[in-house]
C-alpha cells in the first residue's frame, strides 16, 4: 500500500454533530479524540442527537438535499504527504497534522456555519453531500465499529474485523440494489446516495484496508469488482437522464468518483487485481466523458485520472511474469489453483451474465444475482457484529470475562446507538 494511504489517519472530518458537554455522542469521526484512540464504549446517544448542530437552529434537510461538510482528514493528511514527497513540506505527524493544518480551517468553517449549510449559500464550497448518504456514512462508522474486536476488549479470531467489513459492504450493495429496482423518480437520488456513503466512508479510518486484509481474498475481490459495477450503473443511469456533466443536480459528482479512483488506485499491489479492478478505467472515461472538473474533488484527482486511464489491472510483478501478453488474453494465464476444481480468486468461474440493456449496460442485475447465489445465506447480515452478539457469547470472548456492555439497553444495541469515545 502507498505510504498515503498507509498512514491514513483513522478519521475523516472531525465533525461533531453535538456540543461538547452533552454525555451523548454522535460525532463525524476524527476530532482529537478519535487521534487519542481509547478501546472503552460509551453510552448510546439518543437519535436526536444525529442531527444537532454546533448552530442548533439548523433546519433538518430532506434526505436527497444537499448540504456542506467540512473537508476530510483524510484529504489533509494525503495532501501534506504529497507535499512532502515532493519536498516541499515537512511530514506531520497524526497529531501535529491535526492541530497545524486541519483544525485551522475546521475552526474557520464551524465559526462561518459551513457545515450543513445549504450549498447555494456557499458556491465556493466544494465539499457538498446528500442529507441521507451523510446519515449513511455516519452509520457505516459506527458499524465497522462494532465489528472491531478491540473496541471491546475482546479477543476474536484475526480476521473479524475483515469478515466484518465485507458484511457491512455486501449490505450496502443490498440497499444499492433495492434502489435500482425502484421505479420511483427517487430511483437515481437513492442509489447515488449509497455510493457516495461508501466511497468516503471507505477512504476514513483504514476501512479498506480492514476489507482487502482478511483471508477471504476471493471473495473480497468480486466484492471489490461489484462495487465498481455499481458505481458504473449509477454514473450511466445518470448519464441517460442527462446529469452527467458539470453544475448537474449531483452536485457532488466529481468528489464520489474520485472516492472511489483514491480507494482502488494500488489495490493491484494488495492482490485485489484483474476483473475486479477493470472498472477504474471505466470511471475515468466517465469522468471525463461528463468534463468534471478534478479541481472539485479530492487533492489528488487529477492524478488518479491521468493514473488509471490506462492503467493496468495487474500488479507490475504479474505483468512481467506473464510479457507482453494483451490485458484480455492474459486474464487467462493466471496460476492454476493448488486444489482440484477450484480457480484462482482473481478469475473466479462466474455464471454467464445476460446481455447488456439499455437500462443496465454494465449487467449489475445479472452480477449482482450471481454473486448472491454464490454467497447464499452468508451474503450481508450482522454476524460479525459485536453488539449484535448475545451477552454470554461477548462476556465468554471478552478478556475480563464480562460482558462489556452488560450496561447498555438491548434497545439500544439493536437500533445501532452505540458510540465510542
Amino acid at each position: 500500500m502507498s505510504s498515503s494511504k498507509r498512514q491514513k489517519i483513522a478519521s475523516d472530518s472531525g465533525i461533531y454533530l453535538q456540543s461538547d458537554n452533552e454525555e451523548s455522542s454522535c460525532t463525524e469521526e476524527g476530532g482529537t479524540r478519535c487521534l487519542r484512540r481509547k478501546q472503552r464504549c460509551k453510552a448510546p446517544f439518543a437519535k436526536a442527537n444525529i442531527t444537532q448542530l454546533p448552530n442548533e437552529q439548523a433546519k433538518t434537510p430532506n434526505a436527497y438535499d444537499y448540504i456542506c461538510f467540512h473537508r476530510p482528514l483524510f484529504d489533509v493528511d494525503g495532501a501534506n504527504w504529497r507535499a512532502w514527497s515532493d519536498g516541499k513540506a515537512e511530514r506531520l505527524e497524526e497529531e501535529d497534522l491535526f492541530d497545524k493544518l486541519y483544525k485551522p480551517g475546521f475552526d474557520a468553517e464551524t465559526e462561518a456555519g459551513i457545515f450543513k449549510a445549504p450549498p447555494s449559500e456557499h458556491k465556493n464550497h466544494k465539499w457538498v453531500i446528500m442529507w441521507d448518504a451523510w446519515l449513511k456514512k455516519d452509520l457505516l462508522t459506527r458499524k465497522a465499529k462494532y465489528c472491531d474486536a478491540d473496541e471491546f476488549g475482546m479477543n476474536m479470531y484475526n480476521d473479524w474485523m475483515g469478515w466484518g467489513m465485507q458484511e457491512i459492504v455486501e449490505n450496502m450493495m443490498i440497499e444499492f440494489d433495492k434502489g435500482f429496482r425502484q421505479k420511483s423518480e427517487t430511483r437515481l437520488d437513492a442509489m447515488w446516495a449509497v455510493m457516495s456513503a461508501m466511497g468516503l466512508w471507505l477512504n476514513t479510518s483504514d476501512h479498506i484496508t480492514a476489507l482487502i486484509s482478511n483471508e477471504d481474498g476471493e471473495r473480497t475481490c468480486e466484492l471489490i469488482g461489484l462495487v465498481g459495477c455499481a458505481l458504473l450503473t449509477v454514473l450511466s443511469a445518470i448519464d441517460r437522464a442527462g446529469g452527467l456533466k458539470p453544475n448537474a443536480r449531483f452536485l457532488d459528482l466529481p468528489l464520489v468518483i474520485a472516492y472511489y479512483l483514491e480507494v482502488s488506485h494500488d489495490l493491484p499491489a494488495y492482490g485485489i487485481e484483474g476483473e475486479c479492478v477493470s472498472w477504474r478505467k471505466e470511471a475515468v472515461a466517465l469522468f471525463k466523458k461528463g468534463e468534471l472538473d478534478p479541481n472539485k474533488a479530492l487533492f489528488g484527482t487529477a492524478n488518479r485520472l491521468e493514473q488509471l486511464e490506462n492503467a493496468p489491472n495487474y500488479d507490475k510483478g504479474i505483468e512481467e511474469t506473464l510479457g507482453n501478453i494483451p490485458e484480455d488474453e492474459s486474464n487467462e494465464h493466471e496460476a492454476p489453483s493448488d486444489k482440484e476444481g477450484e480457480t484462482p480468486h482473481t478469475k473466479r468461474k462466474r455464471d454467464e451474465p445476460s446481455k447488456a440493456s439499455e437500462n443496465d449496460p454494465w449487467q449489475w442485475n445479472a452480477k449482482f444475482e450471481a454473486y448472491k447465489q454464490r454467497q447464499g445465506s452468508s451474503l450481508g447480515g450482522q454476524k460479525y457484529d459485536i453488539t449484535k452478539m448475545s451477552r454470554a457469547d461477548r462476556a465468554a470472548a471478552a478478556y475480563s470475562g464480562k460482558d462489556p456492555l452488560a450496561d447498555i439497553p438491548p434497545k439500544d444495541l439493536k437500533e445501532n446507538l452505540l458510540d465510542f469515545d
